[in-house]
């Protein structure tokens, strides 16, 4: 079971496949799991080296409950540990959600380290009006704990089901402090107008949380391109397999050439 360190904290992460790597970042409240269980690794292994990490506060990572230790680029910088950890100087990387504004600030900070991005549901501005009542609600919640959290999540619909167990079984302070960094996000936009890897930016269509500003933000940068998926909210823009995993093949192979 491989862990690589980031100043103390554990970071535990999996690889599988063969050939150019590339590194799946989870959603909030997911963790490797969601991953294998939507196929993405499977489908991803045959012509790449895929490496699943369970982001800190997640999975088997270590979980800290200071709000202080979720900062975006501090996350960024788990994903650097792991591929130090295991030797490798460039990769691709996909993240969804929370992963997706992992990956915008690993396209700020350390595009050096990469050789394309794939960023569904999320944006590089801050956070919006939206998303601060989505925080507040998500705090409330887990603060009446498992029990109230398994009662709506019961209520949730098929796309949340590769997030079901992982979130019912996840560190709820650990989830409160990793929402209340949510509100010292920066907008980084700026640090990527210069940005000179390939980098694909996707949203649902009805996503009120990002579609609108990931449209927007990604026209901005020069390598990047943006895809509005039809219809579909947040999480089914993890969870509609049938769109998603033939666009990042696609992606992939143009990229790659």
């Amino acid at each position: 079971m491989p862990f690589a360190n980031n100043n103390g904290i554990k970071i535990h992460y999996h690889t599988k496949g063969q050939g150019p790597h590339i590194i799946l970042m989870h959603g909030f409240m997911g963790d490797i799991g969601s991953w294998e269980k939507l196929g993405y690794p499977d489908t991803l292994a045959p012509n790449h080296t895929v490496v699943i990490i369970d982001a800190r506060g997640h999975g088997k990572s270590d979980k800290p409950y200071n709000p202080i230790a979720y900062l975006d680029k501090t996350i960024a910088t788990d994903v650097i540990a792991v591929m130090d950890d295991i030797n490798v100087e460039k990769s691709h990387y996909f993240g969804f959600s929370m992963g997706g504004r992992v990956g915008f600030e690993l396209a700020a900070y350390h595009p050096e380290r990469f050789l394309s991005f794939i960023l569904g549901a999320q944006t590089p501005g801050s956070r919006n009006e939206h998303g601060n009542e989505s925080d507040r609600k998500r705090i409330a919640l887990f603060e009446k704990g498992p029990k109230a959290l398994k009662r709506v999540m019961a209520r949730s619909k098929k796309e949340y089901e590769s997030y079901l167990e992982p979130t019912l079984n996840g560190d709820l302070k650990a989830y409160t402090a990793k929402t209340k960094a949510n509100a010292m996000r920066e907008d980084i936009s700026g640090h990527l107008v210069g940005l000179t890897v390939p980098c694909l930016v996707y949203a649902g269509e009805s996503d009120s949380l990002a579609h609108e500003s990931a449209k927007e933000h990604s026209g901005k940068m020069p390598t990047a391109r943006f895809v509005s998926l039809p219809g579909l909210n947040h999480m089914e823009s993890i969870a509609r397999t049938d769109m998603i995993i033939p666009m990042v093949s696609s992606f992939l192979n143009e990229v790659s050439r």
